[in-house]
């Protein structure tokens, strides 16, 4: 079962980016980022500079908006951090056109990227093979557009976003457990 996060439309309300915007899908990235980078100042610094993007913009930013990213913080950490594999990204719903999808897809990406970064990883080649390979694709899959030119999204477009969006899924939750070792109940704990 995939995680409940809240609503698509909900957060980017709570950006001042309503309509076809991707800065809900580019927050949740980071967000996501951060969180596998164990940081220890979340949500407060996330939500913080996240909402203070969103002040700059002349509309108002809901009163609630503090409340709903707090339980975006928690819902995708209870997702990430659970043992069902529930962990999904937050994305337009699948009646939004393929195009918007896409952009955001590929702005949830350099989000994800732009959180690992901020926490000091910078260089790929430090990493496992199968971790590299990853953030690699997700470098790829961060410059993904889809040609507006096209009348209608195919079949087999249709098919790639999905097949993308799951391997992004499956691959943040594996980077998060390995950043993110599950600790030994047995184990005594640290006492600093």
């Amino acid at each position: 079962m995939m995680a409940q996060l809240p609503d698509y439309d909900e957060i980017a309300e709570c950006l001042n980016d309503p309509g076809i915007g991707v800065a809900a899908a580019e927050a949740h990235g980071t967000l996501c980022g951060l969180l596998c980078t164990a940081a220890q100042d979340l949500p407060g610094a996330w939500i913080g500079n996240t909402l203070a993007d969103a002040n700059d913009q002349p509309r108002q930013v809901p009163v609630d908006a503090y409340q709903k990213l707090e339980l975006l913080y928690r819902e995708s950490l209870a997702a990430l951090d659970g043992a069902d594999m529930a962990f999904c990204p937050l994305l337009p719903a699948d009646d939004c056109d393929l195009t918007t999808r896409t952009a955001a897809l590929a702005v949830w990406c350099q989000g994800f990227l732009y959180g690992l970064a901020v926490r000091g990883l910078r260089d790929l080649t430090d990493l496992a093979g199968e971790t590299r390979e990853f953030l690699e694709d997700l470098v790829q899959i961060s410059h993904a557009e889809l040609d507006a030119a096209a009348a209608e999204a195919s079949e087999q477009d249709e098919l790639a976003y999905a097949e993308l969006v799951e391997y992004i899924r499956v691959g943040v939750q594996l980077f998060f457990e390995t950043a993110n070792p599950v600790l030994d109940p047995a184990a005594p704990p640290d006492h600093h």
